[in-house]
């Protein structure tokens, strides 16, 4: 039979609690340097992703600063939205145009005769459809010959050239109307027929030839304009090359002799907003990583980033950058300073309203350049340094990847210091059980030469 072992009966000692004391006190010391080391890793990862965080933000902001074409933005003003409107790009120069919309573009629209109803036959043969100089050839057999089945076989077809077939029934009867989905005179339908029984010939359209078996509902116009009086025309009713940089986009037609004025204007608003921002997120990143790298002498506290090599870099990086000049811009100024942009004390930046405001005014174009110039601008430059800390294998990344390793680290330091207290255990209940059953032999001879002495002639009792 297996035997039954209690530990303690031959020493009267609590061996268990004994064990778990001593281990718990072999273990403490080292948990307890575990957990601050992780601790501070924690902080420290906590606050690179802080520091990453804002970084991102910043380069978020200087996006439109360092694209040239987003930050110098043109605003039009329309003075009648109901017959133009008008967008401009960067190359937009400033002023004001009289638009007068003389006609819209309009596709064009055929309508056939009237027949019974959309399942009568029409005809079999060929049709060829034409618009926009591109065709498509139907083949209509007895079976498709219907208005309708006409109807399916030109929406249906995949070299479809841009033409769409509907059938409308009134009181008279069913008509098969086609309809240019594009605008334009350049995109009028013509519909021709070849061998069958001839019936298609009903739904020919060839103004070359003079056939039009189809009624004209519409025909397809080109928009037409007059630019300061100037005569212009266009497909659409947006017209893109008569004035650089501005889309003109008619949206009705004018009175005549009445146009309506366009004015093109620097979009300073727009500018200052994204200036603002710039500054906004630059502020946030140092008082970020102001706090991180702090240190409190009443609780004698210090932040995470305290001393840290790579925010030591990075600030001064930073900081040598915003005070750099840029030169061969061609503008009137150098530095943000000198565009009313300024550092205060703490690190942060502050804008003169006035002086960012008359560099807006009188030089919108440069104050573009100068944060957006390829190579050189402000922005531009930023962004570049930016980029080398946290881009994948930067030095924000690397050191945030090296503080998850370590935290791995503690973790495998936690298991192997696990195995041990595992074996230390096993080893203190041998030697403990061991000293127990000593002490238990101890007792035995003790009680066996106490009860021989007191057998002997004379002994007291």
């Amino acid at each position: 039979m297996a035997s039954i072992t209690a530990t303690g009966i031959g020493s009267d000692l609590d061996i268990s609690g004994l064990v778990k004391s001593l281990v718990a006190a072999e273990g403490k010391a080292h948990a307890s340097r575990l957990e601050r080391r992780e601790a501070g890793f924690q902080a420290r990862l906590s606050a690179y992703g802080s520091f990453r965080s804002a970084v991102e933000e910043l380069r978020s902001a200087l996006e439109p600063l360092k694209t040239l074409s987003r930050f110098q933005g043109r605003t039009v003003t329309s003075g009648n939205k109901d017959i133009v409107t008008g967008t401009a790009g960067a190359t937009a120069a400033p002023g004001s145009f009289a638009i007068e919309v003389v006609q819209l573009a309009t596709p064009q629209k055929l309508r056939s005769g009237v027949f019974a109803a959309d399942t009568t036959a029409v005809g079999t043969g060929s049709l060829v459809v034409t618009t926009g100089g591109k065709s498509m050839t139907l083949v209509i057999d007895s079976t498709h010959g219907t208005l309708a089945g006409i109807r399916d076989a030109v929406n249906a077809a995949s070299d479809n050239p841009g033409v769409t077939a509907s059938i409308v029934t009134g009181t008279a009867g069913a008509q098969l109307v086609l309809t240019a989905r594009s605008t334009g005179a350049s995109n009028a339908i013509t519909v021709t027929q070849s061998g069958g029984d001839g019936g298609l010939a009903s739904l020919v359209y060839d103004p070359a030839n003079s056939i039009l078996n189809l009624t004209e509902v519409s025909a397809a116009r080109d928009a037409s304009i007059l630019v300061d009086g100037v005569a212009v025309t266009s497909a659409t009713n947006s017209f893109t090359s008569a004035i650089s940089g501005l889309t003109i986009d008619a949206t009705g037609v004018s009175t005549v002799g009445e146009p309506t004025t366009l004015t093109i204007a620097y979009d300073t608003t727009g500018a200052r907003s994204r200036i603002d921002e710039f500054v906004g997120a630059y502020n946030s990143l140092v008082d970020n990583l102001r706090a991180l790298a702090s240190y409190d002498p009443e609780t004698k506290v210090a932040g995470p980033l305290l001393g840290d090599a790579t925010y030591r870099d990075f600030s001064e990086s930073v900081r040598r950058l915003m005070s750099t000049a840029t030169g061969g811009l061609g503008v009137s100024f150098a530095t943000l300073a000198e565009l009313g942009i300024s550092r205060t004390l703490d690190g942060t930046l502050e804008v003169n309203e006035a002086k960012l405001a008359a560099a807006l005014t009188t030089d919108f174009d440069g104050v573009g350049r100068f944060f957006s110039d390829a190579g050189d601008g402000v922005a531009t430059r930023m962004d570049t340094l930016l980029e080398r800390y946290v881009t994948a294998g930067g030095a924000l990344d690397t050191r945030i990847k090296g503080l998850q390793r370590s935290i791995d680290g503690i973790g495998d330091e936690r298991e192997a210091l696990q195995t041990r207290l595992t074996a230390y255990e096993a080893r203190l209940r041998t030697q403990f059980n061991a000293l127990d059953s000593l002490v238990a032999k101890l007792r035995s001879t003790g009680d066996y030469l106490n009860q021989q002495l007191a057998n002997l002639p004379g002994a007291a009792r």
